[in-house]
């Protein structure tokens, strides 16, 4: 037999049949969510890195100050969008009321002017203005 290591290979995986080859893997896996993490793994970086902990707090101290004022800017911006939006839609509800009191007071003007034709003789005049204003 010769010495390649195919055959090596294959000479060290076999076994006798008495014999039991039970292998078991087992993998650990940790997470967890936040800025920080657990003080078990702080002690080690501690441990590791002195001054490590210190770091890693005043780095989450950090990032949670940047992220309040980020929601704060972001909520004066959605506060400042929300009152014009507002007086947008009072603009267009006091724009509405102006044209509907106007169309009003143009049809009283036109009924009025309407009945003085009719009652000065003018009744030709004042039945076609009469059909156009209710047209």
């Amino acid at each position: 037999m010769t010495d390649s290591p195919d055959s090596h290979t294959r000479d060290s995986s076999q076994q006798s049949p008495t014999s039991s080859n039970n292998q078991s893997i087992i993998a650990q896996q940790l997470t967890y969510s936040g800025p920080l993490p657990p003080s078990a793994e702080m002690e080690k970086y501690e441990r590791i890195s002195p001054g490590a902990a210190d770091r890693i707090l005043a780095m989450a101290e950090k990032e949670q100050a940047h992220r309040h004022a980020q929601e704060e800017k972001e909520n004066a911006v959605n506060s400042r969008i929300a009152e014009s939006n507002i007086r947008s839609q009072d603009a267009s509800i006091s724009e509405i009321k102006r044209g509907q009191w106007m169309a009003y007071s143009l049809g009283l003007i036109f009924l009025g002017i309407t009945v003085m034709l009719g009652l000065n003789g003018h009744e030709v005049a004042a039945s076609t203005l009469g059909l156009g204003g209710v047209a």
